[in-house]
């Protein structure tokens, strides 16, 4: 209220000028109201609801200004489900408030406001609030050849027709939208159809729905075709596709990799997003074999195109990340794509919401932004696999998808593309679709929504709903501008009969001869007195609510006026109530007693129905749906007629304020009706199990499906588990119960039993198990005969018998593969020398698959099912233990005999000295090739391995070479004895040296191993005659490229070991030959030219030799009084090393630089030690410091040189 200040100081006047203050009166909960479309008794789901909350002040009077902190609570009845509200504040003691609740039922609005200084929030005038939430789709009834239920289908709009496509093999189904049913028609378009698949995309291009990529239902691979449908004619549809389609260079690569140059073909995937850009096909994301893509194309889709040219368009901006099942269309040049499945740092799959732009700015080039900062409105939650259409000009429709969570989303969502601007205009319950969502599309402006009904296995619910026009009709003018009307016409009429009823108490005598105008009386007091508050609150709201359509320019003075008349009349009826009721009160008092004696025998007479009432059939199972179900009318008509017998004792209870005494009674009639409505529960699942038992049972043996029957049998167990605990008891539940488990045990069998496993012997089996006969082979053998067997009495047994057939029907499986394979491996042959004999052997990989099989054989030997293959088995056990046995003595004996060949067959000196070994060996020999022969003539390993007495014969062959080895193997030792190089020789380079000792040409190959530095001998003949043996005319190193000479040619006469030794002796003579001519030659020319001219390591002793004769002549000049000889010798050394690397740097071939090199190393040493001594002042020949060296002597009375 507006208030005038003045001011006095000090007690002095007061201030001719005043200053006018307005304050205001706190709000209170208790005064503030809210009317509107939001607070009415029935509302609809799904959409936001709104309504006004006007604030009022501690006086009763419209805040207005803003600020006030309303809280607002939506919740059903049961308090098991929540709505989401918003509150918007207007700034004029007025708040728009908007809720949605997601599916049906009763819900209370709390709307409550914490006051100044107070601890709690107060419900305000009238709250909680109670509406009713209706469904507001359209559900349509689903006729014709209904789809099946599957999983990556894609439902699209053609024509007015929707078109359902992939997710199993039955082709594309179309159904015809109609004023009281929709109709399913299976249709063959002509041309070629694709490959049937699923998680595909299939969308509207220019009037024909273009279908690319998925994944195929025949091989699983990820398919990168392209197929256009469309309709013809009214009944006509038809397939078409390109014949080819263009590769293309990719522009961008994967994190880490480059982009390939090369044109490649477009990948193969599923679960992309596909987007029409006019004539042409967009194309992002999805997932292959490799992972999750980011590859984007663009490629033609138009009507009749033969080649599909496929391009990358250059993206500027942001880079979004790989992903799959993203939603994504295309509005105003604009492409939108929302959310999907991408991978984290972790390389986990993350459900995204991200919100990704691109503006089409040239004819390719896009510009991607990732979470505009413009972007406004109730953001969607992240989701996979939603869809996302073109709903008017300019805003996209968002509906449904996989959440984090993974169970399905039921919300739509528009969004403004010019500016970015969200709105939620649907929110319903996820528990309202099945467990992988509804399928979705736009149908003449509204969504359609494809699902099943609950433990249906078909596609049969539709339903549709016009977003727009349902949130239009719930505009608060457009809803209360009529409402408003009708409730100011109940009210009028209300208070007129009460007025009425009032006016009938002035004549109390005839109130007391007449019940009915008692009764009149009494209800009219109940109803002032009950509803007082009410219709109090009911009219202040459409006082409030004229007041804000005035606002919207609505003409409303005559129902202002109205609503003031009905008001005053109100007014007067409540003043009047306290007087009818004491003059009615005496009156009221007599018939009260009468009341409650008969709502005391109504309640006894309940009480006995419902004592009879659970003796009655339908707790019986053996009463059968088709009795059940009169009975249950019958009941129900029944407790119609108490429950409207126990409303009207209730309203006369009410009337007469004998509330106490209805108490039993109502509740007894409660618990009546929820057993009445828990054994209808119970008879509707029987009815429905039984209904699709029966479905399943007439299914042809070839034709079951037991996978669905199964998911089926248990969606029915989950069923009976949700019925109420009250019947749990009964023996109908106890026999459901029953029905379904056995049903649900019975189904694995079933499916077990159709295993390709199952042979005659079992079906066999099974019948003497079940005492039943039944012929598995008849073409018209159907589910339900197998079922007569009672299977769930039989679990164990079924289990056992299929078990055996399982496990027999792998072992039949490895007896056949072991008979395939084995009869395919052969022996792989190779030619022995320059014979015709072959050597055998077994391949690798054929011998692991020998070990491979005989640990399988071991594992079925093993099996207590073997008796049934017993025979086959033990087999194969002896047949690849043969093949092993044999295998392995045949190599060892091969191995053996081809090295003992070449010394008693080829070797004659062996014969002369071996005769007794050689005649032996001759009769292996014919044996052995015997046996070879025969392998090369029938190859197969099996067949060879496995001839009568081949084993033994061998092991035979074996023992009697072992015979001619040792014999062998004393020959070679006494060799090694007469020449013992010999021992630093192989056993089998012996066998070779001796075999050849004839043949000295062959020997020189291994001269090497038994003369160190000698690679062979330069012999006078390669190939002498026969009968002669070549002369040795020197040594050639086999290091670098030396060679001495003999000075006279050395005969290699008589045997080997004779000749060898012969050899040791002319090597030792010549190499000291060579050493003296050294020495002598050493002080004749330079000594970098003279190192050229002779070998190696006799350059190296010759060195050695002068610097011990050079450094010892340096201590007898120091003897004699040099002192400074062994120094001078030094400087000396230092000038021979440095022309040694002054030759290192002339052309020299690589053996001459080895020489020089080495010459240094030797010479670096050399100069190291007279260094020492000269540093360390030695003057004697003795001392130790050259003691300790090796030193080298030339002797001429021996012309050797001497070690000391």
């Amino acid at each position: 209220m507006p208030v005038a200040v003045k001011v006095s100081i000090n007690g002095e006047g007061w201030t001719v000028n005043q200053q006018t203050y307005s304050y205001f009166a706190n709000t209170a909960a208790r005064n503030c109201m809210a009317f509107g479309p939001g607070v009415l008794a029935n509302v609809v789901f799904g959409v936001e609801i709104p309504f006004i909350i006007q604030a009022r002040d501690t006086i009763n009077e419209r805040r207005t200004s803003g600020g006030d902190k309303f809280s607002v609570e939506v919740v059903s009845e049961d308090n098991k489900v929540q709505g989401i509200a918003r509150i918007e504040d207007l700034q004029d003691g007025r708040y728009d408030v908007r809720y949605s609740v997601p599916q049906p039922g009763s819900y209370l609005v709390h709307v409550s406001y914490a006051e100044l200084g107070g601890t709690a929030a107060l419900a305000i005038r009238g709250s909680p609030f109670r509406v009713e939430a209706a469904d507001p789709w359209s559900r349509h009834r689903v006729l014709g050849a209904v789809p099946a239920k599957r999983k990556g289908a894609t439902l699209s709009v053609l024509d007015g027709e929707l078109v359902l496509y992939g997710g199993d093999k039955s082709g594309v189904t179309v159904c015809m939208p109609g004023s009281g049913e929709w109709r399913w028609t299976s249709v063959t378009p002509s041309g070629t159809a694709p490959d049937d698949r699923l998680l595909h995309s299939m969308t509207n291009v220019d009037g024909q729905l273009v279908v690319f990529g998925g994944n195929s239902l025949g091989n699983g691979s990820e398919l990168a075709d392209m197929y256009q449908l469309k309709k013809v004619s009214a009944n006509n549809w038809a397939w078409s596709c390109p014949k080819s389609h263009t590769p293309y260079v990719r522009l961008t690569a994967p994190a880490g990799q480059e982009p390939n140059s090369t044109p490649q073909p477009v990948s193969g995937r599923s679960s992309h997003a596909a987007v029409a850009l006019d004539q042409e096909l967009l194309v992002y994301g999805g997932e292959n074999k490799s992972g999750i893509l980011s590859e984007l194309c663009i490629g033609d889709a138009a009507d009749g195109v033969q080649v599909v040219n496929w391009r990358e368009p250059v993206l500027h901006g942001d880079v979004p990340q790989p992903r799959k099942g993203a939603a994504a269309a295309c509005c105003q040049g604009r492409i939108v794509m929302l959310g999907g499945t991408g991978v984290n740092a972790e390389e986990q799959p993350v459900v995204l919401d991200e919100l990704v732009m691109l503006d089409i700015e040239g004819a390719n080039e896009l510009l991607c932004t990732i979470n505009p900062s413009n972007a406004s409105g109730p953001r969607p939650a992240p989701r996979t696999g939603a869809v996302m259409l073109e709903y008017m000009e300019g805003q996209l429709l968002l509906y449904g998808g996989m959440g984090v969570d993974g169970k399905p989303l039921n919300d739509a969502f528009t969004l403004d593309v010019e500016t970015l601007t969200w709105q939620r205009v649907y929110n319903g319950s996820a528990d309202l679709v099945g467990p992988q969502g509804a399928l979705a599309a736009l149908l003449d402006g509204k969504l359609v929504l494809l699902d099943s009904a609950a433990g249906s296995l078909k596609l049969d619910s539709i339903c549709s709903l016009d977003l727009m026009c349902l949130t239009n009709s719930y505009n608060f003018a457009t809803k209360m501008k009529t409402d408003s009307v009708t409730l100011l016409e109940g009210l009028e009429s209300w208070v007129d009969k009460q007025s009425h009823s009032m006016d009938a108490a002035q004549n109390l005598e005839k109130l007391s001869g007449n019940f009915d105008s008692l009764l009149k009386v009494m209800d009219s007091l109940y109803q002032v007195r009950v509803k007082k508050a009410d219709m109090d609150l009911l009219v202040e709201q459409l006082r409030e609510t004229l007041h804000v359509l005035a606002a919207d320019k609505v003409a409303t003075g005559k129902l202002e006026k109205r609503v003031d008349d009905v008001a005053h009349k109100w007014d007067e009826v409540k003043k009047l109530q306290p007087q009818v009721k004491s003059s009615v009160e005496p009156i009221q008092a007599s018939q009260a007693g009468r009341i409650r004696k008969e709502v005391e025998a109504f309640t006894t007479r309940v009480a006995q129905y419902k004592t009879a009432f659970h003796s009655r059939p339908l707790y019986k199972y053996t009463t059968g749906c088709a009795n059940a179900y009169p009975l249950l009318d019958t009941a129900a008509g029944e407790m119609a007629k108490l429950k409207k017998e126990c409303t009207q004792y209730a309203e006369l209870a009410s009337i007469f304020e004998l509330t106490d005494a209805m108490g039993p009674v109502t509740a007894a009639i409660k618990e009546l009706f929820e057993e009445l409505i828990a054994v209808k529960d119970v008879w509707d699942c029987i009815s429905m199990c039984e209904t699709q038992f029966q479905t399943w049972r007439r299914t042809l043996w070839t034709e079951i499906n037991t996978s669905d029957m199964e998911e089926g049998a248990k969606q029915f167990v989950k069923d009976v588990k949700s019925l109420p605990k009250k019947v749990r008891d009964e023996e109908v539940f106890k026999g459901l119960d029953n029905m379904v488990k056995n049903f649900l045990v019975s189904v694995p069998l079933v499916a077990d039993l159709r295993s390709p496993a199952m042979r005659d012997r079992h079906w066999q089996q099974l019948m003497e198990a079940t005492k039943v006969t039944f012929d598995i082979h008849d073409p018209t053998f159907k589910l339900d005969d197998l079922l007569a067997l009672e299977l769930h009495k039989f679990e164990e047994k079924v289990g056992e018998i299929v078990d055996r057939a399982q496990k027999e029907e792998k072992m039949e499986n490895g007896l056949n593969k072991l008979e395939d394979s084995w009869a395919k491996v052969t022996f792989q042959f190779q030619k022995h020398k320059d014979t015709e004999v072959y050597t055998v052997k077994m391949a690798e990989e054929d011998f692991e698959m020998l070990e491979d099989n005989q640990v399988l054989v071991q594992g079925m030997m093993a099996n207590r099912y073997m008796n049934t293959f017993r025979d086959q088995v033990l087999g194969w056990n002896k047949k690849l233990m043969a093949v092993a046995d044999v295998v392995a003595i045949l190599t060892e004996i091969q191995r053996t005999w081809a090295y003992l060949e070449s010394l008693f067959v080829a070797s004659e000196e062996v014969k002369k000295e071996l005769p007794e070994a050689t005649v032996r060996f001759a009769r292996i020999d014919a044996d052995v090739k015997s046996v070879l022969a025969d392998f090369k003539q029938v190859q197969n390993c099996v067949a060879c391995c496995n001839k009568d007495g081949l084993l033994k014969f061998l092991e035979k062959q074996q023992t009697e070479l072992e015979v001619c080895e040792k014999a062998l193997a004393d020959y070679m030792e006494s060799k090694r004895r007469a020449f013992p190089r010999f021992y630093f020789v192989s056993t089998a380079d012996l066998l070779d040296i001796l075999s050849n000792g004839n043949n000295p040409v062959k020997v020189m190959q291994h001269m090497s191993k038994c003369f160190q530095a000698i690679d062979k001998l330069k012999l006078d003949a390669e190939n002498p005659p026969a009968g002669e043996r070549p002369k040795g005319l020197g040594m050639i190193s086999c290091v670098g490229e030396e060679y001495v000479a003999f000075k006279q040619p050395l005969p290699l006469e008589n045997k080997v070991e004779s000749y060898m030794n012969d050899i040791v002796g002319k090597m030792r003579g010549e190499l000291r030959e060579v050493l003296r001519d050294s020495v002598a030659d050493y002080t004749t020319k330079p000594r970098d030219k003279w190192l050229f001219d002779w070998p190696f390591q006799i350059i190296l002793v010759v060195n050695q030799i002068y610097w011990c004769q050079e450094v010892e002549q340096a201590f007898q000049q120091m003897g004699k009084g040099d002192k400074k000889a062994m120094a001078k010798y030094n400087e000396q050394q230092v000038k021979q090393l440095t022309r040694l690397i002054e030759v290192t740097r002339t052309n020299l071939s690589k053996p001459d630089r080895q020489k020089v090199m080495n010459m240094i190393t030797i010479d670096a040493h050399s100069r190291d030690i007279v260094a020492n001594i000269v540093s360390g002042g030695m003057d004697k020949q003795d001392c130790f410091l050259w003691m300790c060296q090796l030193r080298s002597y030339w002797d001429s009375s021996i012309n050797d040189c001497r070690i000391r």
